[in-house]
């Protein structure tokens, strides 16, 4: 899934400030939703959820583990 087929879901994620399974969203992770949403060029790469808080962001914003958790168990098969 790319950022452009999950853009409703980051708007959700960051309006609620929740993930999709309910869980807080942390102001820094806060932070990189709105840049993911704010980076037009990058639409066409791909979303990771991380499998602990289940937040879905940008691949290119997590480099080193989820942002919102710091758990290093992240999957790009997003439905």
């Amino acid at each position: 899934m790319t950022i452009q087929d999950a853009l409703d879901i980051i708007k959700r994620e960051l309006a609620l400030e929740r993930t999709p399974s309910g869980r807080p969203i942390a102001e820094d992770a806060l932070l990189s939703l709105d840049s993911a949403l704010e980076d037009h060029k990058n639409y066409h790469m791909d979303v990771v959820q991380c499998l602990n808080c289940k937040l879905i962001l940008s691949s290119l914003l997590v480099p080193s583990g989820c942002i919102n958790c710091g758990s290093k168990d992240l999957t790009s098969n997003v439905s």
